[in-house]
């Protein structure tokens, strides 16, 4: 939040370009999510494949900066600017992947994931009882698992995963005359590295730190009506993480020989995530 408040946003006059700016500088969320990381170790074996479904949720905030904005009155120029930069607090999203991985090697796994997600926060940006709430939108997600060290109940590895996502949606309030539209384009990548220890036969835990990247834009356009005409509004702003730097833990259950569930939370200073997954061994 804000050190003081946010104006509430005009419906219907122009302000001077100065509280224009300003106002510009408050308004839509980008889209991003911690995705199911799974054990940092290989664990298909080479020339299996495995299917499944990966669930995650995610609270996070985020830091928007290198904002930039311009302006249009009735199609023609008006006036451009930098915009602030803020913190978007409480940003939540939910992702559902299908997940198809290969045993390249023995010690060497990779795995491609294709869903869906979308997000939502509310009144953390006006104080205007505004809302936000995209569109499901497509996912795909990529990555790899490797393990350096194992013995019979112990693996030591890592994984690094990347992720991909374009979220659309409105930003609105009952109080304001029309909504405003965003669009975030999105890229994330999550390292870890950390042991897997077997309890039994059926029951393994597994975690470690991790670290995770975010590197995107996010474009927010709106249109007022104005004293001489129509003000058509766009900014953007580049997007990256508030905290890079984390840790996470799960459990892995054998269901049998080739299904496995797995469950685990993820937390870094700003952000907290659970994550589900599904897979079964061919």
């Amino acid at each position: 939040m804000k050190s003081k408040p946010i104006p509430k946003r005009p419906a219907n006059n122009i302000c001077v370009p100065a509280l224009i700016t300003l106002m510009l500088t408050f308004t839509a969320p980008p889209a991003l999510a911690l995705d199911f990381m799974g054990p940092p170790a290989s664990n298909y074996g080479q020339g299996r494949v495995s299917a499944g479904v990966d669930y995650a949720y995610s609270q996070m905030d985020l830091e928007l900066e290198n904002g930039r904005w311009i302006e249009h009155l009735d199609g023609a120029f008006f006036d451009s600017g930098d915009a602030v930069s803020f913190t978007l607090k409480d940003f939540q999203t939910n992702r559902v992947y299908a997940n198809l991985g290969f045993g390249l090697l023995d010690n060497l796994d990779a795995f491609v994931r294709l869903g869906a997600g979308n997000a939502t926060f509310d009144d953390s940006i006006w104080g205007d009882n505004e809302g936000f709430e995209s569109h499901a939108e497509p996912a795909v997600g990529t990555g790899i698992r490797a393990t350096f060290y194992e013995n019979e109940n112990f693996a030591l590895g890592a994984l690094c995963q990347a992720s991909w996502t374009r979220f659309d949606g409105q930003l609105d309030s009952p109080y304001w005359a029309s909504a405003d539209y965003v669009e975030v384009d999105i890229a994330e990548i999550q390292i870890a590295v950390g042991p897997t220890v077997k309890l039994n036969d059926q029951i393994a835990i597994y975690g470690g730190p991790f670290f995770h990247f975010v590197d995107g834009t996010l474009d927010d356009e709106f249109s007022e009506a104005a004293e001489g005409g129509l003000i058509n509004a766009k900014y953007s702003w580049d997007v990256q993480e508030s905290s890079s730097f984390g840790g996470y833990i799960g459990a892995s259950l054998n269901l049998n020989e080739n299904a496995s569930f797995n469950i685990e939370y993820q937390r870094t200073a700003d952000a907290d995530a659970v994550a589900l997954s599904f897979a079964w061994k061919f």
